[in-house]
């Protein structure tokens, strides 16, 4: 990309506003790193980044982007020693950058802000996809409240109770459980936090994949099979050898919630929940999208009522089941 490539100045312009992505911010650093001329063009625009943006009132109205563009250039015009060494093509694109940069502002203020959102589980467990693909599985009187920025730089909650976690991979956006003063972090992996069964503790168990567990300056990489006991009194922070039972909560082999979830989706947790092997022989059923509530079935009768759902055919295999059909509506 030259200097005045359109596609870096709004890489350039989220740059300045705290809102490039890593990969973007690595982009731009490496861009910089190319020529002198770059890092000089950059510090020009944030320096005239900085002064455009000097006395603006709280972002609640639009953007007046001529009036914006106007204000840069005077800002560039007046600034030390630079108007000299400057051709019109580049303020005419430094102040274009700045005006994205400043239109992005005012747009994030006016986003309306969002409320953290609580999952709840009642007199049974209940089992729920989350925004992100994540899977949970809450065990009775159990609840997990998202951040209200849950999804955007990380994914954070706090749990109250029990709850087994199936975590979609996602390595820009930690997935972060407050339980009390414990805190799990993880990438993607599967794992269960119980503070229901004695308050007085809690305990950590891992499924798949790595975990973080701390509280303070103690922490803990937990792998698959160990787990973590933390003394609420004490502050204590010890490993656990934990069993194949302590990593699979009930909730998360016989509790299923779908909304709108594809029928792809809904075969792999069953798969999982189940230890068996169930396949779609017409790869076009796994589009089907299933809303259902299913509760502690045995799964033939599981089985029954998704292939009605979709007038599917169930055939038994040497491994497991197969699912048949023409796909949704028919088609």
């Amino acid at each position: 990309m030259d200097l005045f490539d359109e596609k870096i100045d709004e890489l350039l312009a989220k740059h300045l506003t705290g809102e490039s992505s890593p990969e973007e911010a690595e982009a731009v650093t490496r861009w910089l790193s190319e020529a002198p001329e770059r890092s000089q063009y950059f510090e020009q625009l944030k320096w005239l980044w900085k002064r455009s943006a000097d006395g603006l009132p709280a972002p609640t109205r639009e953007v007046d982007t001529e009036a914006a563009l106007q204000r840069v250039k005077a800002r560039l015009k007046s600034g030390p020693g630079m108007t000299a060494r400057l051709t019109a093509k580049f303020w005419m694109r430094a102040a274009a950058v700045a005006v994205l940069a400043l239109a992005a502002v005012y747009w994030w203020g006016r986003e309306p802000a969002r409320a953290p959102v609580t999952i709840a589980a009642g007199f049974s467990d209940l089992t729920d996809t989350l925004s992100d693909g994540s899977v949970i599985a809450l065990r009775e009187r159990s609840g997990l409240t998202l951040a209200a920025a849950f999804n955007r730089k990380e994914r954070r909650m706090q749990l109250k109770g029990e709850a087994f976690f199936k975590v979609a991979p996602d390595t820009s956006k930690p997935f972060i459980v407050e339980v009390r003063e414990l805190e799990v972090t993880v990438v993607g992996t599967a794992f269960n936090v119980d503070n229901a069964s004695d308050p007085s503790r809690i305990v950590v168990t891992v499924t798949e994949g790595k975990v973080l567990v701390s509280s303070g300056d103690k922490s803990l990489l937990l792998h698959p099979g160990e787990g973590a006991v933390y003394e609420r009194e004490s502050g204590a922070l010890t490993p656990l050898a934990a069993t194949p039972e302590q990593t699979v909560p009930g909730a998360a082999r016989r509790l299923f919630r779908f909304d709108a979830t594809p029928l792809d989706t809904v075969i792999r947790q069953v798969n999982e929940a189940y230890h068996i092997n169930i396949t779609l022989k017409n790869r076009n059923l796994g589009k089907c999208l299933l809303t259902a509530r299913y509760n502690d079935l045995p799964l033939e009768r599981l089985l029954e009522l998704i292939a009605d759902s979709f007038s599917l055919t169930i055939t038994q295999t040497r491994n497991g089941y197969a699912l048949d059909g023409p796909g949704c509506g028919g088609n």
